[in-house]
């Protein structure tokens, strides 16, 4: 009984040690730990976009599109952004800079680290706006992009074209679009009838008829920028920009019924426009400093004939 009793307690000190052996040569596999891809906080959420999203994405429209952001209308095609509440505008930044339509679209997605969407936004926004979208990219040391987008209308004369090109050194980056949209239409015809009771009881009839007219429009907008920046916390900006446009030589000809007078009218308008803005941004720890300087020139030319008997 002795040597059963001693035998066992050999096995059970030996298995024990055997034990603390095994459990100090148990490794682990590589953890990763994923973080979530939607952060809320108190004034809207922090999106971290998948992969997949940048990659199906062309342009900045397109990739906001992917997200489906409460509130908001994106139109990809007419690259607009705006709120289906009513409650005011919506405001684009790329790195907490305003940005417009030709930063948006030539946003490369593959960048984008993250996305800050506000929809309680402060006054340090400025008045009417509702929503801020606030795009966080990664900075590229060197290269440079060059792109463009088109979109016309196949039963018109319609159509909207940008080039568009960025040019990255160590911390600074060169920016130059240019965009010309426009259209033409002839032979809208219209008709109006309006009648007047006099003071008599009588009934005093004045008749429009479109028989010709000529709408037609070209916008010219051309945008340089230079971008320097240290970090996400400091960044500089100056853009200059220019907008041109020209409606020439828009006219409407009216077969008018006065009473009892009949006569040919003509309508003719010219409207040319330009306007050349000078923005300065500068973003210091959150702290955004900007000054817009915007000169505008403007002449506008009307002339109405009536070709009466």
């Amino acid at each position: 009984m002795k040597r059963l009793i001693t035998l066992s307690i050999i096995l059970s000190s030996t298995f024990c040690a055997y034990a603390q052996d095994v459990e100090k040569t148990v490794t682990l596999d590589e953890v990763t730990v994923k973080a979530a891809k939607v952060v809320n906080k108190a004034d809207g959420m922090i999106i971290y976009p998948t992969d997949a999203q940048k990659q199906a994405s062309s342009n900045g429209y397109s990739f906001l599109e992917k997200l489906t952001l409460a509130n908001l209308r994106i139109d990809n095609i007419n690259h607009t952004i705006t709120a289906i509440d009513n409650r005011g505008g919506v405001q684009l930044r790329v790195n907490g800079i305003v940005v417009g339509k030709q930063e948006m679209l030539a946003l490369n997605p593959k960048d984008i680290v993250k996305i800050d969407f506000i929809n309680s936004p402060g006054v340090r926004y400025g008045d009417g706006i509702a929503y801020v979208i606030d795009i966080v990219t990664r900075r590229n040391e060197s290269g440079y992009t060059v792109g463009t987008d088109l979109t016309s209308a196949l039963t018109t004369l319609q159509g909207d074209g940008m080039v568009y090109g960025k040019w990255n050194r160590g911390k600074s980056e060169w920016a130059l679009s240019y965009d010309l949209s426009g259209f033409r239409t002839k032979g809208a015809k219209s008709t109006q009838l309006a009648e007047y009771t006099l003071t008599d009881g009588s009934v005093y009839t004045v008749e429009r008829n479109s028989v010709e007219s000529l709408r037609k429009s070209l916008a010219y907008d051309t945008k340089l920028t230079y971008n320097w920046a240290d970090s996400t916390a400091t960044v500089f900006q100056a853009s200059l920009s220019g907008s041109f446009n020209e409606a020439p030589d828009n006219f409407t000809i009216m077969d008018i019924k006065d009473g009892n007078r009949q006569y040919r009218a003509t309508s003719r308008n010219d409207d040319k426009s330009y306007s050349p803005v000078l923005d300065i941004y500068f973003w210091l720890s959150g702290n955004l400093v900007g000054i817009s300087i915007n000169l505008c020139k403007s002449i506008q030319k009307k002339l109405f004939i009536n070709d009466a008997p």
